[in-house]
C-alpha cells in the first residue's frame, strides 16, 4: 500500500510543481542521491534502528517503483492536462526513480552474494536492463548518441516495465500487495492498449 500512497503523492506533488522540477532537476538529482546513499548506510550499519525505519520507503524501493509507474502513465495517458504534467517530466522522473530504487537493488545483490537470499533473477536482470537506460537519459549522453539508436535503446523501458512486475507479483507474498500490482499493472495496460489502438486508426491507409 505504501505504493499506492507514493503514487498519489507524487502525483499531486509533481502536477502543481512540473515547472519547478524541470528548473532544478540537478538540485533534485543531488538530494536524491545523497538520500539513496544515507539509505543504504543505513540499511547495512543500522538495521532494526530509527534511521533504517526512517529509511523503509527507499530501502524497500517503494519510492523508485513509484515514479516509474508515473513514468509508464505519461507515455499511456490520453492527452489529458495531468498527463502534460507528468510527460513534461518524464525523463527527471526516470533518473530520480532510478535513482530511489537503486538502495533496494545494491542492497539485495548484497543479500544474495551473501548467501542470505536467494536470486532474485526478475529484479536482478530488471535492474541491469535499466543501467543504460538510466544512463542515456542525461541530455549530456543522449546529445552524442543518434537519434535512432537512442529510441530504440529506450524501447527496453517496455521489458524493463514486464520484469519488474512480474519481480513484483513474484516477490511479494502477501496477498493485498500482489493484487495491487496487478491492478496497477492493468490499468496501464488498458491505457497503453487504447492509445496504440488509436494510434493505429489515425494512420492512414495506403
Amino acid at each position: 500500500m505504501i505504493t499506492l500512497i507514493a503514487i498519489l503523492l507524487f502525483s499531486i506533488l509533481i502536477y502543481f510543481n512540473s515547472k519547478f522540477i524541470k528548473k532544478h532537476a540537478i538540485l533534485i538529482y543531488s538530494i536524491s542521491t545523497v538520500l539513496a546513499l544515507l539509505t543504504f548506510i543505513f540499511s547495512l550499519a543500522f538495521p532494526g534502528t530509527v534511521f533504517s525505519t526512517l529509511s523503509f520507503p527507499w530501502s524497500k524501493g517503494f519510492f523508485g517503483l513509484a515514479l516509474f509507474y508515473l513514468v509508464m502513465l505519461a507515455g499511456a495517458l490520453p492527452n489529458w492536462n495531468y498527463k502534460k504534467r507528468i510527460y513534461s517530466v518524464r525523463t527527471e522522473l526516470s533518473i530520480i526513480g532510478f535513482i530511489s530504487i537503486s538502495p533496494h537493488a545494491i542492497f539485495n545483490l548484497i543479500k544474495i552474494f551473501n548467501n542470505t537470499i536467494a536470486p532474485t533473477y526478475f529484479g536482478i536482470i530488471t535492474y541491469v536492463i535499466m543501467i543504460p537506460l538510466f544512463i542515456t537519459s542525461f541530455i549530456i549522453i543522449r546529445k552524442k548518441m543518434n537519434n535512432r539508436h537512442w529510441k530504440n535503446l529506450q524501447r527496453f523501458a517496455y521489458l524493463a516495465y514486464l520484469l519488474l512486475f512480474i519481480h513484483l507479483v513474484i516477490q511479494f507474498s502477501q496477498p493485498i500487495n500482489r493484487i495491487l500490482y496487478i491492478v496497477l499493472f492493468v490499468v496501464y495496460s488498458i491505457f497503453k492498449i487504447i492509445k496504440t489502438v488509436n494510434i493505429l486508426k489515425s494512420k492512414p491507409k495506403n
